[in-house]
């Protein structure tokens, strides 16, 4: 231990005698000017302005033949139908569900009339889709012609009178070019056949 303590001592010294030898240098302070100063001590500039003016455009004349509504067209009244008599109370069906909704009066006659959108065909399934809806109609015409001398009431009526809606609207869409729906709605004639045949 005797021998450690002079040689730490040595060690000691020759460390410091290297940093005495070489002193660090110091950093240089450079001089701040007055203008600098005054600078750093004004707070920095926002980096928007915030918009506290606002400036619109001047404002615009408007045409007071602008604002004014156009008439609406004047278009005469329906002329009153004849009075019919009103037939008698016992002799009424009920007609709450048979009674086809009004239509809308048609459109002036200053548009012409479109042509309809219909699915293009080959001339096969045309030609296979107009027999189609023949033959339903003429087998509903049979069933119809042998059910005329039959006394319907109630329900049986009503249905009746549907399928003869049917067979008409299944013709008006055969002469409108749209064979798929004749064929569908004569095909609801039959069904509405069928069940009537089934519940007798």
């Amino acid at each position: 231990m005797k021998l450690c303590a002079p040689i730490a001592a040595a060690l000691l010294a020759i460390a410091m005698a290297g940093c005495a030898q070489h002193p660090k240098p110091k950093a240089a302070v450079p001089a701040v000017p007055v203008a600098a100063a005054a600078a750093v001590a004004a707070p920095p500039e926002p980096l928007s302005e915030p918009q506290t003016r606002v400036q619109l455009p001047p404002p615009q004349t408007l045409d007071p033949e602008s604002l004014a509504l156009a008439p609406p067209p004047q278009t005469p009244p329906p002329a009153a139908a004849p009075a019919q008599p009103a037939a008698p109370a016992a002799k009424r069906a009920p007609a709450a569900s048979s009674a086809a909704p009004k239509s809308d009066p048609q459109p002036a006659a200053s548009e012409p009339a479109r042509p309809s959108i219909q699915e293009v065909l080959p001339e096969a399934q045309r030609n296979q889709l107009k027999l189609d809806a023949a033959n339903s109609r003429q087998r509903i015409r049979a069933w119809l012609d042998s059910t005329k001398s039959q006394q319907l009431a109630g329900q049986a009526k009503l249905t009746r009178g549907r399928i003869q809606s049917f067979l008409q609207a299944s013709s008006d869409a055969e002469r409108r070019g749209d064979l798929r729906e004749a064929v569908q709605l004569a095909a609801r004639a039959e069904i509405l056949i069928r069940e009537m045949q089934g519940g007798q």
